[in-house]
């Protein structure tokens, strides 16, 4: 009896092991030992879709109509199954979300707006261990990134830059929630 509760323990313990693997790979694969993050080739294809937003923002140069966008958000599946069993993001979890320009277009259905072409990609790195210090572009938790179409470097030096790079002060109103814009996932994470 005693040997039938150690290995089926044991097998707990290594389900459990292996079912955070992707999360702790995330140190090893997407971020250097500096600090440095990069995009994992396979996220639109693996990925779990969090949700998009559809972005109303100034009118373009030479234009009165505002302009629009598309976010479009993914995480790891294993930190949205996290975040809908504990309510917060776990270590190593990474939140990338890409901007496209839109397309309009008359359908028969009506005006429509679809994804264009891309401007950028955003990427949150979960950091509950205080890792990079030193580094500029984490702090709050997380490691911040943000990637120009074609360029597999992030922009990002310090996370409270300029413009596009000033993470800080786009994602201050929702400090609360982790620094997250959650309000467009509630279907997969179940807020």
């Amino acid at each position: 009896m005693k040997k039938a509760i150690i290995a089926a323990a044991c097998l707990m313990f290594s389900v459990n092991a292996l079912s955070d693997a992707p999360l702790k790979s995330t140190y090893k694969k997407l971020v250097d030992k500096e600090g440095n993050i990069s995009l994992p080739d396979d996220y639109r294809e693996n990925w779990t879709f969090l949700g998009s937003y559809f972005v109303e923002g100034a009118p373009a140069e030479g234009s009165d109509k505002p302009s629009f966008d598309v976010h479009t958000v993914y995480t790891q599946p294993k930190a949205a199954k996290y975040y809908r069993k504990h309510g917060k993001f776990p270590d190593g979890a990474v939140i990338l979300k890409d901007v496209n320009a839109t397309k309009t277009e008359v359908l028969t259905t009506g005006v429509a707006r679809y994804e264009g072409d891309p401007k950028v990609t955003f990427a949150m790195v979960k950091n509950t261990k205080d890792r990079f210090a030193d580094n500029k572009a984490w702090g709050e938790g997380w490691g911040w990134a943000l990637f120009t179409p074609g360029n597999p470097e992030s922009q990002t030096t310090d996370w409270k830059g300029e413009g596009f790079n000033n993470c800080h002060a786009c994602h201050l109103p929702v400090k609360d929630q982790d620094w997250v814009y959650k309000q467009g996932y509630k279907s997969v994470i179940g807020e």
